[in-house]
């Protein structure tokens, strides 16, 4: 590993402090946690958006019975 050294204003510092404790980590492994997130190659994301879209697609029961247009428009 190796050491960076960041400059930025107190109130930014503040806020990512607060980020990190939110996150139950340490203000160093959270931002790097965060650059790691943000450097990750865009066919993985990709990936997760196409994954995230077939399920969405698929739909999920969630129980009960199916029930048809016309029955629910029924008046």
């Amino acid at each position: 590993m190796q050491n960076v050294t960041l400059r930025m204003d107190e109130e930014l510092l503040i806020e990512l402090r607060h980020r990190a404790v939110d996150a139950r980590m340490s203000l160093s492994a959270w931002i790097t946690a965060t650059l790691k997130t943000l450097a990750s190659p865009p066919r993985e994301l990709d990936a997760i958006q196409k994954d995230a879209l077939q399920r969405m697609n698929k739909g999920f029961h969630l129980g009960g019975k199916r029930v048809s247009r016309e029955a629910l428009y029924e008046r």
